[in-house]
């Protein structure tokens, strides 16, 4: 099945686990711990590492909608020349541009941002939005935020506009040598909501891994679609488009997807919110007066 998008591989994976056999499910699981390099070996060491038959990894393959072992390999290829992309390598390449486009940047640009965020509803599930509104609306959580070198300002962002309608929201920041101290504080009561997008950042995925193995945490990742390594361990997972007429990838769908998010959290708070926003304003008042 040449046509799938490497993103698809890693989707498929989680919606196919549940009716899985036992043994393709360890092998599935195995690849989703390793993703996507286990998949990069032949499928004998395919095999070998999950421990199952060669003929159990080349069903896997199958039900993945690939009909040849290559195709799998070539989906995941093309996953990591997508993920390593960076801004210097972009600067080497020639801006394509489609046939139709508006002829300036500022239009490319613009009408870009309007495509990508009528892509954000299929990329998204309903179910799985609103089951992390849900997760956010419970007040008895604490919920902690954590970015990556540009993703930080978004989570950060995201966090404050959080902290008008809910308490118990954390910023994870400073230096990374501080975090372990932060962490201590990430329990089973715990949500970690997690901002990672290509190139991801290991100490970012570390310490999402640690919160929700160790920790026992809940994680839920706002990532590209291509998704970080963090998936491994988030409960739940929300995808966004970050591709741009730019040497950098964009966030403003990301962005929206956030807001979005904030919003329908405040509306399952309902009153409680409300009520704090009501103190806030009285604070802002008294602090401006």
């Amino acid at each position: 099945m040449a046509g799938t998008e490497p993103a698809d591989v890693l989707e498929r994976l989680r919606r196919e686990l549940p009716s899985l056999s036992q043994r393709e499910a360890r092998a599935a699981r195995h690849l989703m711990a390793n993703y996507p390099m286990a998949g990069l070996n032949t499928v004998a060491e395919f095999a070998e590492q999950s421990g199952v038959s060669t003929a159990t990894v080349l069903r896997l393959v199958r039900r993945l909608g690939f009909s040849i072992y290559a195709d799998f390999q070539d989906s995941l290829r093309r996953h990591l020349e997508v993920t390593l992309q960076s801004p210097l390598l972009r600067f080497s390449r020639p801006e394509e541009r489609e046939a139709g486009a508006p002829s300036h940047s500022l239009g490319r640009f613009t009408a870009n941002v309007a495509a990508r965020l009528e892509e954000l509803e299929r990329v998204v599930p309903a179910s799985e939005f609103d089951n992390v509104a849900a997760l956010l609306a419970e007040q008895r959580r604490d919920i902690h935020f954590l970015g990556g070198r540009y993703s930080s300002n978004l989570a950060t962002y995201i966090a404050e506009l959080l902290s008008a309608v809910r308490g118990k929201i954390h910023v994870i920041g400073g230096q990374t040598q501080r975090w372990p101290h932060q962490l201590l504080d990430i329990g089973r009561n715990s949500v970690l909501v997690v901002f990672d997008v290509r190139r991801y950042q290991q100490d970012v995925i570390d310490f999402a891994t640690k919160a929700a193995t160790q920790q026992g945490a809940t994680v839920v990742l706002f990532t590209d679609v291509w998704q970080s390594p963090i998936s491994r361990v988030a409960r739940h997972v929300l995808p966004f488009p970050v591709e741009a007429p730019s040497v950098f990838d964009m966030l403003t769908v990301g962005m929206a997807l956030g807001e979005a998010m904030v919003g329908a959290t405040a509306a399952r708070i309902g009153a409680d919110g409300r009520k704090r926003i009501e103190r806030l304003e009285v604070l802002r008042g008294e602090r401006a007066g």
